[in-house]
């Protein structure tokens, strides 16, 4: 029996021996072995960011997840799972033959589990595959979206954010001062672009400080982009007429030269749209035609032309008319003498006197119709007679002397008779007032007229034609009928009957 057993023994020390020279090693030889956890990476279109150690990453769409690791050589387990708390959920594994160098180790997530969405930690650990003894491990916060969701608050969901191409993560991805959610919901504009229509404006500003539109490049329609009315002519980018003087802002900056702004770009007391639109004059130049007096001073205190420099034809100006020879600029003839204001101050004498108006040149005691009388007697008798202070006598022919209209400088041919050698006394026709002269144009045409033609008949300005035909109006000498865009004019009892009110001829 010792025999044996000492046979046995040595039998036994004999097979570990074989096994030694065989090249087996035991499995408490993996236990020691060099095993690190280098890095631990992401990649795929489901990573959002990888910031400050933290990995972003979509909860419905692939990504990767890498782990970089060294070990001697032998077979391992490499697994991901995520930590919250003290819940754990198991990604996957993979079982590797380690080469003693430097391996990559890829885990594909074709989609994250949905409790594994918010925030977490990732956790990689590499196992000995013999007896599961964890060997190495790398952790770092995840961060998993979930495709409803709202990360950064903005009324647009996670997945909507991704197609749109808009940050999950920035509530305002363009940084225009629109949300991303009440650009895609509300005004239709595109939150990956600062300025959606291209008007030199930001989409924030147009909403929330102009009211204009952000995808219109001219949000009023006026002809002039937004961006340019509020960045050089500080206009309203909503309201095609800012100063609402009745020109839009692109004419009066395009055409006019005009402050679209104010609505009296010269200050002459007319707005910008009345003068280029009624009385033709200059809306950047207070006194249109030079003449001394303000554009405003002429049609509403003097009721000159403002766009001629002498309304009456007279040869002088009209503010010096006013302010220097204080003759009536609309009349080419002040004191009716028969000889022109110009003519006068030309000659040295007084236009605001008729010359030998207080003079008799018959003598005390004869009165100046008698002369008259004997002016018309003689002149039908082709005669003459001879008096203490002369010899009155009446050309073959009557001399013509120019005068002109009160308001536009008509002229008009009056008779005279020239009297004496010392002094000149002559018999004027008086020139029709304005109102008399409507109505010698309207009795021509059966007592209505268009008010164009007024214009054209009388030779006034539009605007002097408006001003007398709405006083006539107001005091009821003619009645103004609209059609279309002309208006007709007419005397009280011509208006057509299709053009009287219903209640006109209704008793009370």
């Amino acid at each position: 029996m010792p025999l044996r057993s000492a046979s046995w023994s040595g039998y036994a020390i004999l097979v570990v021996l074989l096994l030694l020279t065989a090249g087996v090693a035991p499995v408490a030889s993996q236990t020691a072995s060099n095993v690190q956890v280098r890095a631990l990476e992401h990649s795929g279109p489901g990573v959002v960011a990888v910031e400050d150690g933290r990995t972003y990453v979509t909860g419905w769409q692939p990504s990767s997840i890498s782990v970089v690791m060294v070990a001697d050589p032998g077979t391992y387990d490499v697994c991901v799972h995520t930590e919250r708390g003290d819940s754990t959920t198991s990604i996957d594994c993979q079982q590797i033959e380690a080469t003693g160098s430097e391996q990559r180790v890829t885990i594909d997530v074709d989609e994250w589990p949905m409790n594994t969405t918010g925030e977490q930690v990732l956790v990689a650990e590499v196992h000995n595959s013999f007896d599961g003894e964890t060997l190495a491990e790398a952790s770092h916060p995840l961060i998993v979206f979930p495709a409803e969701g709202d990360a950064d608050g903005d009324s647009l969901g996670n997945q909507r954010e991704l197609e749109r191409g808009t940050s999950i993560r920035v509530a305002d991805t363009d940084t225009d001062g629109l949300n991303d959610g009440a650009e895609v919901n509300r005004y239709e504009t595109d939150p990956t672009s600062t300025d959606t229509d291209g008007d030199e404006l930001s989409d924030g500003v147009e909403v929330n400080e102009h009211g204009s539109n952000p995808n219109e490049v001219d949000t009023d329609g006026d002809g002039l982009e937004d961006g340019v009315e509020v960045t050089t002519y500080a206009s309203d980018p909503t309201t095609g007429d800012t100063d609402g003087d009745g020109l839009i802002d692109s004419e009066e900056v395009q055409k006019y030269q005009t402050n679209p702004t104010s609505a009296d770009t010269d200050e002459d007391g007319l707005e910008d749209g009345p003068e280029v639109n009624i009385h033709e004059t200059s809306p950047t130049a207070t006194d249109t035609d030079g003449d001394g007096l303000s554009d405003s001073e002429e049609l509403n205190r003097f009721e000159t032309n403002p766009t001629e420099i002498d309304t009456d034809g007279d040869g002088l100006e009209d503010g010096r008319e006013v302010t220097v020879t204080n003759t009536n600029p609309n009349q080419g003839d002040t004191d009716g003498d028969g000889v022109g204001d110009g003519t006068e101050i030309e000659d040295g004498t007084d236009p605001n006197s008729a010359p030998g108006s207080n003079i008799n040149p018959l003598g005390v005691g004869v009165q100046p119709t008698m002369v008259l009388l004997v002016i018309s007697l003689f002149a039908i008798v082709g005669g003459g007679i001879a008096v203490a202070t002369g010899k009155i006598h009446l050309p073959d022919s009557m001399a013509s002397v120019r005068t002109r209209d009160g308001a536009d400088g008509d002229a008009r041919a009056t008779q005279s008779a020239r009297i004496g050698a010392s002094g000149t006394q002559r018999v004027n026709e008086q020139p029709l007032s304005d109102e008399a002269r409507v109505f010698k144009l309207l009795d021509q045409h059966d007592g209505q007229l268009r008010q164009s033609a007024i214009v054209e008949g009388t030779g006034w300005s539009k605007s002097k034609v408006s001003r007398v035909l709405s006083r006539m109006a107001d005091e009821g000498e003619v009645q103004k009928i609209n059609i279309g865009r002309e208006n007709i004019v007419t005397r009280p009892d011509a208006v057509p009957e299709h053009a009287k009110s219903p209640f006109e001829d209704q008793q009370p």
